[in-house]
């Protein structure tokens, strides 16, 4: 009977490191899906930006001016 009582100690031991790695596992997931995200988004506003750059460069050569620069509205 004792060996009974040990092995269902075990069981439930087991079970409590499975929740733990599986909660360690889901963290890590998180951790990298908010990275991506963030690098997604810098990326998105970095061509974003990119766009108004080249666009207000556009504008500034339409208008005359002998040399390329950025108007910072």
């Amino acid at each position: 009977m004792k060996w009974i009582m040990l092995l269902m100690n075990m069981l439930v031991i087991l079970q409590h490191q499975m929740e733990w790695i599986m909660l360690l596992l889901l963290v890590v997931e998180k951790r990298r899906m908010g990275m991506r995200l963030r690098y997604e988004i810098q990326m998105n506003m970095e061509a974003w930006l990119g766009l108004i750059k080249i666009k207000n460069m556009k504008m500034v050569r339409e208008r005359g001016a002998s040399f390329p620069y950025t108007a910072i509205s």
